[in-house]
């Protein structure tokens, strides 16, 4: 998930505004409702069955959050003072100094993808007036191509067999911890996904992309104060109508590639955690692991 910002003035992208940049807002906005002292759930044993007390609710909240926002100052153009612009955000997520086109190598494309934080690139055209973005390739477009177009039978070593660096420090927060502490984390180390452990140390869930995107649509209604994991139990189950699953996104250390690929392709996950035989994650194997794995055959000297 993310749209390419255009600088009209300087002709020229600025960067991706993504879902991680979605996510210092709900995070910036969340800070604002704490330091307004605004309480926006009712108290416990509180009576809010009455239709005319949910109206008001409704009303109180929607002022509220006007407020907020108010105060946080977002804005797409810097006419507010003291705001923040999309084009601020968006800017963390610098566009490859390079266009491509349709025309240009894919493997040249997965040379960038492979690159710390380059999570996608535009496709379009150039011209003297001005680039025009007419598409975009993302790093799980590329990995469900790969999944869709490797042979099985190549990627059936283990990922210790075929050199795949799985080993690694992973992001963990207890599953005690509150919803609005974990999107804090996620801010500051600039992540969609941090795994979910229980006092012993064990994988008891994870957070993704997408839960940022139910916290955004979910407007608030949902307290942030709630332990991370009953909060995203609230906002997965509010997509009525949707009979959407929400995998465990872990594999064991043993794993294939292939069985990895596959399951990155069809989960949309971002990264998988690695955990040993007791559950306890080792090691994170993402996106752009799986396309270095991929391409660094083809760079001469990697």
């Amino acid at each position: 998930m993310g749209a390419p910002v255009y600088d009209a003035d300087r002709k020229t992208f600025v960067g991706m505004f993504d879902v991680r940049d979605i996510l210092s807002c709900v995070n910036a906005a969340h800070r604002e409702f704490v330091a307004l002292g605004i309480d926006q759930h009712p108290k416990p044993g509180e009576d809010t069955h009455r239709h005319s007390d949910g109206e008001i609710n409704r009303a109180m909240q929607r002022e509220r959050l006007a407020k907020a926002l108010q105060h946080l100052k977002i804005d797409s153009k810097p006419s507010t003072p003291g705001a923040v612009t999309v084009s601020y955000l968006a800017a963390r997520n610098p566009m490859p100094p390079v266009f491509y086109t349709k025309e240009s190598s894919l493997l040249d494309i997965c040379k960038v993808l492979a690159s710390r934080r380059k999570h996608r690139v535009c496709i379009g055209a150039s011209s003297a007036a001005r680039a025009v973005c007419e598409g975009i390739l993302s790093q799980s477009g590329i990995v469900a191509f790969i999944a869709s177009k490797c042979p099985k039978d190549s990627l059936e070593q283990t990922m210790t067999d075929a050199g795949l660096p799985f080993r690694k420090d992973v992001v963990t927060i207890t599953d005690t911890a509150s919803a609005a502490d974990a999107f804090e984390l996620l801010d500051a180390q600039r992540l969609s996904g941090i795994a979910v452990v229980d006092e012993d140390g064990k994988l008891v869930g994870n957070t993704s992309a997408k839960d940022i995107k139910r916290a955004v649509l979910d407007a608030g209604r949902t307290s942030m104060d709630m332990d991370i994991l009953s909060y995203l139990a609230s906002v997965r189950q509010g997509e009525v109508g949707k009979k959407e699953k929400h995998p465990f996104c872990h594999v064991h250390d043993d794993a294939t590639v292939g069985h990895v690929v596959n399951l990155m392709a069809k989960t949309g996950f971002h990264r998988l955690f690695v955990v040993d035989k007791d559950m306890k994650p080792v090691g994170v194997v993402s996106f752009t692991d799986i396309i270095t794995f991929v391409v660094k055959p083809a760079i001469p000297g990697a």
